[in-house]
């Protein structure tokens, strides 16, 4: 999915505010790259102050999310992660900034969302793993919940460092945000992307992170999913083997598992899937911020 642009998109909004608030001589400057975006895309959002800040955090859609690292030159900067199912058209984007004394600088953007025709693939598997039986059921609730509630902690800390890397050098063999139909019944769209992967081939973690979960798991088989701070989470799905257990710390590059397939794979391959603060994007779409991502 190609979302990203090269043209930075600064918008300075310069606010006329009372009471302890930031008078109009005091402006927060935000750039935003891509200026659009894809539904499952992720954007780089980069703030500044005409005054020295303390905190900077955004609200896309009245949702909170933060705006963590704060560069050499002063500026604050953070992902936001587009939700594979957020409506297109254009979205409320609020940047808040309180200075060092106490003032609030308030940007307000409009970010569009650009609709993505995702793709319909059909397959055909066993009777078995498509209609469950009752205890299979049960256990794939369980799953789903402890992922769930996975993907809602926070550590308050960067980390991943520089680009992303492909877990592996295979090509994508299903996309990103594909609508599946399995034996005919239509089931949740693809999470993450399908990487070709010759069985027992090494799977490598795509930036620096700590493991917080391996398992085998009804639908994705072995697993492993990477904390990498401030929301970020990647999951490595259908192992033949994992090389890391829960606690563990990785870097980049580093060999987590081996391909397989494991779990409903109709043959051996990498699912590689990013939540960011809960949105369901496109891995790939980390990769194209590469340029931006500082060390």
């Amino acid at each position: 999915m190609q979302i990203f642009s090269r043209t930075l998109a600064p918008v300075v909004i310069s606010l006329v505010l009372f009471g302890g608030v930031a008078y109009a001589r005091d402006i927060l400057t935000v750039e935003v790259t891509p200026s659009t975006v894809e539904q499952g895309g992720v954007c780089l959002i980069i703030a500044s102050g005409s005054k020295p800040l303390k905190t900077v955090h955004g609200e896309f859609d009245g949702a909170e999310f933060p705006l963590p690292l704060v560069a050499r030159d002063g500026t604050f900067q953070g992902l936001l992660g587009i939700d594979m199912n957020k409506s297109p058209g254009p979205h409320d984007l609020r940047v808040i900034g309180k200075t060092t004394d106490g003032e609030l600088l308030i940007q307000v953007h409009r970010l569009r969302v650009e609709r993505v025709a995702f793709s319909t693939q059909r397959l055909t598997l066993p009777q078995s793993m498509v209609d469950l039986d009752p205890e299979t059921l049960e256990r794939v609730n369980k799953e789903s919940k402890r992922m769930r509630t996975l993907f809602k902690g926070y550590r308050e800390e960067r980390l991943w460092r520089g680009g992303f890397v492909r877990p592996v050098e295979g090509e994508v063999t299903t996309p990103f945000g594909v609508r599946r139909i399995l034996n005919d019944q239509p089931r949740n769209p693809h999470t993450g992307v399908d990487l070709r992967a010759m069985e027992g081939t090494p799977i490598r973690a795509c930036n620096d992170g700590v493991v917080v979960l391996v398992d085998e798991l009804f639908f994705n088989g072995k697993s492993v999913v990477l904390d990498h701070g401030f929301g970020m989470y990647s999951m490595y799905f259908h192992l033949s083997e994992a090389r890391v257990q829960e606690g563990e710390t990785v870097a980049k590059g580093n060999v987590i598992g081996l391909a397989g397939s494991t779990g409903r794979a109709s043959g051996p391959h990498l699912h590689w899937g990013i939540r960011l603060n809960g949105a369901r994007v496109d891995p790939l779409s980390m990769m194209e911020l590469n340029d931006y991502l500082q060390e």
